[in-house]
């Protein structure tokens, strides 16, 4: 039913999903850059055709609403919120008796910006591994945004500049709204600040907010994209106080490693535990993981299911 060299082709639809590289038809399972190729036409949610109008110039996109059905030679196609980040898609293919499910990056867990996920049931899953190994458990969402609005109170009290580092889509806005919310001071990078009329033209409000100017930083929590913290001044500042959101925060050398004073595990990826939960729900016939590791397919292998590390 489908094919992998680097990337996934459904073959009798000759449809990719998620390919890097340019194809005649695609799939766009999310906003996020490195999912998002000029294919001749795609296939996504509303929410991420309107990501993809500001990262692309004239893409050819038909969006789908989730859970419309939609034929393609013979094939029937839904999308399914995947929790990951805002119009982040699961595409289920039914064909000839056979459904596929391809989750893309998912999350189970509920957050602030993104579309609660949904259970999917398939005969074969291709599913998103990342942090496939039993040591990545986060905590849950209610205390990662306790931590993150001490950390950033503290800092203020302290006279010191919280600065958050956060993707740009996603995470960036997720910061934004759970500062915003608890009404501290706050502004953001244009970069993260650029797809706000897009959250709110699904429903999602914010707090106030302020563009953020790097020339003045000082008493509210500032939010930039990641590839800030390389630039000059931020690094070994002993006036701002540095948060990176990253899953890889489990981590113990993360924060070393990413040069910041602290690293939460606000992820927009599954963990250990949810990726175990949604094979035990879907109970499909077979499971093919990407992104992960070997040791979550022995994982699953051990436990009775059939599985196998795209690779």
């Amino acid at each position: 039913m489908f094919s992998y060299d680097r990337d996934l082709l459904i073959d009798h639809l000759d449809l990719w999903l998620d390919s890097k590289r340019v194809k005649e038809f695609g799939f766009i399972s999310h906003g996020h850059t490195d999912h998002i190729a000029r294919h001749k036409k795609i296939i996504c949610s509303e929410p991420t055709a309107d990501f993809i109008k500001i990262r692309l110039k004239n893409p050819n996109y038909q969006p789908l609403k989730y859970n419309q059905p939609c034929q393609i030679n013979g094939a029937e196609i839904t999308l399914h919120p995947a929790g990951h980040i805002l119009g982040s898609s699961q595409i289920k293919i039914k064909s000839d008796g056979i459904s596929l499910l391809y989750t893309g990056d998912f999350r189970i867990s509920p957050a602030r910006t993104v579309e609660a996920f949904e259970y999917v049931e398939s005969d074969i899953l291709i599913m998103e591994t990342t942090f496939g190994l039993p040591h990545y458990k986060f905590p849950s969402r209610e205390s990662m945004e306790a931590e993150l609005l001490e950390l950033c109170s503290s800092a203020l009290k302290a006279g010191k500049t919280p600065v958050i580092f956060a993707y740009t889509l996603g995470k960036g806005q997720e910061a934004l709204k759970i500062i915003s919310d608890a009404g501290l001071p706050v502004a953001a990078d244009y970069s993260i600040l650029q797809f706000i009329p897009i959250f709110q033209k699904y429903g999602i409000e914010f707090g106030k907010f302020t563009t953020c100017k790097k020339t003045d930083l000082a008493e509210k929590v500032n939010i930039l994209p990641v590839q800030a913290r390389y630039q000059k001044g931020f690094r070994n500042s002993n006036d701002k106080f540095t948060i990176y959101l990253s899953g890889w925060g489990i981590d113990k050398s993360a924060q070393f490693r990413l040069g910041v004073n602290k690293v939460l595990p606000l992820s927009d990826h599954a963990d250990y535990d949810e990726l175990i939960q949604l094979v035990e729900t879907i109970k499909p016939q077979k499971v093919y993981c990407t992104h992960g590791f070997d040791q979550f397919v022995d994982s699953l292998n051990n436990a009775g299911y059939k599985a196998e590390l795209l690779k």
